[in-house]
């Protein structure tokens, strides 16, 4: 029997390799900066096509590189970085593993110019597929200029799962916006199509920090610097004020190095709990310096998850440093108290905790819930089709009532017309829900789900006929965006005008609005555009959730009233006959019951079996 085990060719490997290591174009940006970064350069150029995947191009003032190693850079596992296993633990550079420029190789059509300083002439070398066809010597200044081409080239199934060019553009600002903010002594510049998209010059972390992204008021910006024998902390963090409603504004960085983690994200999180609005994330930009040998950045292939020695207490440090912080900016109240406010209110008005009173619906309230925080919350794991929730959030919000133990999820139930829907009466449970009687028939809907429902299906419609209903502002508003959100947004301005917005370009990187949907009334205008473009960037670069539906939940989530809002007797009936009259009006956007119908069956097989 012949023998089945064979060394795969280099190219293979090569190619094997680039599906961890160049995921998409803004891998091969981040790779191509690092490198950039680790050869000392003090100038860094980005330009970018279609993407990235038609053009990468960095250009930087490094130290360049030998003919020798112009050529053994392309080589798998060839590093100037580390020399034995134990250099792992003493790591000061970006790169040590030696696959990047490798990995890039083997799936582009690849160009190379590098110089020394001592250098007369400079190395050109050609790489088509990990194969070198060429190798000569040119004219050029010092440093190092790689030309990433039609990238996937020979992987046809690889190119067809990149993003539209909008989201690979967006991922490419992002990552060149980390490397900004980590570097601020360093110069760099983006040019999109040939469009410049920053130009920024060397200066403080603070400078760089207001524009890279977009922040106007420098004063919303808090230093923090703390030095303890674990860890030394240092940065900025954001004046409550100045949180968004999502998280794209939050950096963090160990030795210099950009990380995700759930974790620390989660401490800055609570450190702002009762200062910030409910909802809303704060920014920062804040660099953790530890001993290398404390902290293992060999666990990803992006490095974007490192793992510490002692975590626990560096989330401990880091929320007592933010708290620190914004106590200086702002006296915390210490809503402990009594339990907080709504147990104060409670025992100044004399009504018992949790008991709500049952009067009208005006004079309905809703008691507060009390915060509690995930360590994790933020992230998601793909498990069924309703994953959209872990990025736009759930429809629901929290509640200190109970959701009742019985009742019955009935299929779909024929209704007659809305001419013939007769509300006979409706009242409030706990200000969440309306009980009402329909025809004859007992319904629990919930109140926030169903005019979400009511909304999208609006907003869904209006996306499909191209006609949105529009208020005009008295006072048009502006929002400065950063390049990346600007990009989506200029997008998606026609899509903007379907659902009831009058949004243009102003210029640079602000946003004009002159009118919104009539549905939304006035509720932050331009916090709202900046959710949706958060919400779109996310569904469509992860979960590729159709775009009209994407934009159309967003909308409908921030437009719809909030569980404990009280409503009218009239505007509840009409909330409910908008409701009925919707083809499919049980089930909401995100596939949970709108309502459940107690019949007469059920009520009998309920009291039958809890009979004594």
């Amino acid at each position: 029997m012949s023998d089945v085990i064979k060394l795969l060719p280099d190219s293979v490997a090569n190619q094997i390799a680039a599906g961890e290591v160049v995921q998409r174009p803004a891998s091969a940006v981040k790779e191509l900066l690092e490198n950039c970064l680790d050869a000392g350069a003090t100038d860094i150029r980005l330009l970018i096509k279609d993407g990235g995947s038609t053009l990468i191009q960095v250009i930087d003032n490094g130290k360049g590189m030998s003919e020798t190693d112009a050529r053994m850079c392309w080589e798998r596992h060839a590093t100037s970085k580390i020399s034995t296993a134990l250099d792992l633990f003493s790591l000061n550079t970006y790169g040590f593993r030696g696959e990047a420029l490798a990995s890039i190789a083997a799936v582009a059509q690849v160009e190379m110019k590098t110089r020394r300083a001592q250098d007369d002439t400079a190395v050109f070398m050609r790489i088509e597929g990990s194969r070198v066809l060429e190798q000569t010597l040119t004219a050029a200044p010092q440093g190092t200029s790689i030309a990433v081409k039609n990238l996937f080239f020979n992987i046809p199934a690889r190119r067809n799962f990149l993003k539209s060019i909008s989201v690979e553009t967006k991922h490419i600002i992002e990552e060149f916006q980390r490397q900004a903010l980590a570097h601020p002594n360093v110069a760099f510049s983006m040019y999109n199509q040939g469009a410049e998209v920053y130009e920024l010059k060397p200066g403080t972390l603070k400078q760089r920090i207001a524009e890279v992204l977009s922040r106007k008021k420098e004063d919303d910006l808090l230093q923090l610097n703390e030095d303890t024998e674990m860890v030394q902390l240092t940065g900025y963090v954001g004046a409550p004020s100045a949180s968004r409603k999502t998280r794209g504004e939050q950096y963090l960085f160990v030795n210099g190095r950009f990380i995700r983690s759930a974790y620390f994200q989660h401490a800055i999180q609570s450190a702002y709990a009762g200062l910030a609005e409910d909802g809303t994330f704060p920014l920062f930009c804040l660099f953790l310096h530890i001993d290398p040998a404390k902290v293992d950045v060999n666990v990803h292939p992006t490095k974007t998850e490192v793992k510490f020695e002692d975590e626990k207490h560096i989330y401990n440090i880091i929320k007592a440093a933010v708290r620190k912080v914004l106590g200086q900016f702002v006296v915390q109240p210490d809503m402990d108290i009594f339990g907080g406010m709504g147990g104060l209110e409670a025992m100044l008005g004399g009504t018992p905790s949790g008991e709500v009173n049952r009067g009208g619906f005006q004079d309905f309230q809703n008691p507060v819930s009390p915060k509690s925080y995930n360590p994790f919350d933020g992230g998601y794991t793909r498990s069924n089709n309703q994953d959209w929730q872990k990025i736009l959030g759930s429809i629901e919000q929290s509640s200190t009532v109970t959701t009742p133990s019985k009742g019955e999820f009935t299929e779909e139930i024929s209704l007659p017309p809305e001419a013939e829907i007769r509300i006979e009466s409706v009242f409030p449970v706990y200000n969440t829900y309306l009980a009402a009687k329909i025809n004859g028939a007992l319904y629990l809907v919930d109140k926030r789900a169903a005019h979400v429902k009511v909304l999208f299906d609006g907003f869904l419609a209006g996306l499909k006929k191209q006609a949105g209903h529009c208020q005009q502002l008295l006072f048009p508003l502006t929002l400065e965006l950063n390049p990346a959100a600007l990009h989506t947004a200029l997008d998606l301005l026609e899509d903007f005008r379907f659902l009831g917005f009058d949004i243009n370009h102003f210029g640079g990187h602000t946003l004009i609005i002159n009118g919104i949907p009539a549905a939304l009334g006035r509720r932050q205008e331009a916090r709202v555009v900046e959710a949706m473009l958060e919400d779109y960037h996310q569904t469509q670069g992860d979960l590729k959730l159709d775009k009209h539906h994407s934009l159309a939940l967003s909308l409908a989530r921030q437009a719809a009233i909030t569980a404990d809002q009280s409503m009218s007797a009239a505007e509840a009936e009409q909330l409910l006959l908008q409701l009925f009259s919707l083809a499919e009006k049980q089930i909401g956007p995100d596939n949970k019951p709108v309502w459940i119908k107690f019949g007469t069956e059920f009520l009998f097989e309920l009291f039958r079996k809890n009979k004594y």
